[in-house]
């Protein structure tokens, strides 16, 4: 008698187990947004130019002539604490020009924080371009159950990058070392290896939960700035792929597209961030119709 109760009770947790897994997965996970609220579209006019990475591309006129769109953010679900977004809203415009794309995101931050440390977080974006051509509805974690390419600046990756930049006579790098020596072997065994920062944006690839890694070649350039409460982020790649692992943007054509903003004054920091829904990336070609753009 008491086996049956077990065997009973066992298979009603694994009963609910199931249909709560379902429904967390497939019927639930379109919230935030819910599938069915309206797709904000974002315009990419070709511009025949293209901007530099400095606080003189981040004014260039050229962003007052191509459509922007302000984008609620709202709060992520899977980490605590949940349910509030530390950013309530994030700014983008784009363009290409045939051959680069252009993205500016802009949003308010009445803190510049570009170092990290115990307690001390970097302020961060990310644009998320899915694989597939038809995503999931939700974005939750970027790339949560699909395929994802995420571009992901990093104040700290920017100071690294861009500050060697500003200095007038940057002291010579320190050579890193090991003390630890095997006899028979001619090179050191255990080197220590120093992350090289190449760009202030990590391109990134992500097929599921703790999937996130970078790829294998870099083709993501940016740079933000700070000044008087708002940041700015340029980023820009070229519209040509060369790696299955890299999201198409063909020119003519819509497809999804997200953003993130991370607040590190405020904690943000690995999936604690506020997120969009998908948006509706629009590239149009050369020769637009009067009046296409925008509809």
């Amino acid at each position: 008698m008491k086996k049956i109760v077990i065997l009973g009770l066992i298979g009603l947790v694994v009963s609910l187990f199931v249909v709560g897994s379902y429904y967390a997965l497939f019927r639930y996970r379109t919230f935030p947004p819910a599938a069915d609220q309206p797709v904000e579209t974002l315009d990419v006019l070709y511009v025949a130019r293209d901007v530099e990475l400095s606080e003189r591309g981040a004014e260039d006129p050229v962003w007052r002539h191509v459509p922007s769109k302000t984008l609620a953010l709202a709060p992520q679900v899977t980490a605590i604490p949940w349910g509030k977004a530390s950013v309530p809203e994030v700014t983008v415009a784009a363009f290409h020009n045939g051959e680069r794309i252009f993205f500016r995101l802009q949003w308010r931050d009445a803190t510049e924080n570009r170092a990290v440390g115990r307690d001390t977080f970097t302020d961060a974006c990310a644009v998320m371009l899915p694989l597939v051509e038809e995503p999931q509805p939700n974005t939750i974690m970027m790339g949560f159950l699909e395929g994802a390419n995420i571009w992901t600046w990093k104040a700290v990756r920017d100071a690294q990058v861009w500050g060697r930049e500003r200095a007038a006579s940057p002291a010579p790098a320190e050579r890193p070392y090991t003390d630890y020596y095997y006899p028979l072997e001619e090179r050191e065994v255990f080197p220590i290896v120093r992350e090289s920062v190449a760009s202030a944006v990590e391109d990134l690839i992500a097929r599921g939960v703790g999937t996130l890694t970078p790829r294998a070649h870099q083709r993501v350039q940016g740079r933000g700035l700070w000044r008087n409460g708002t940041w700015t982020v340029l980023l820009t790649r070229a519209l040509a792929t060369h790696e299955a692992e890299e999201a198409t943007l063909p020119v003519g054509k819509a497809r999804a597209v997200a953003f993130a903003v991370w607040d590190g004054a405020k904690g943000d920091r690995g999936a604690r961030k506020s997120i969009t829904g998908w948006v509706r990336l629009r590239l149009w070609p050369a020769e637009v119709p009067a009046g296409a753009a925008g509809r």
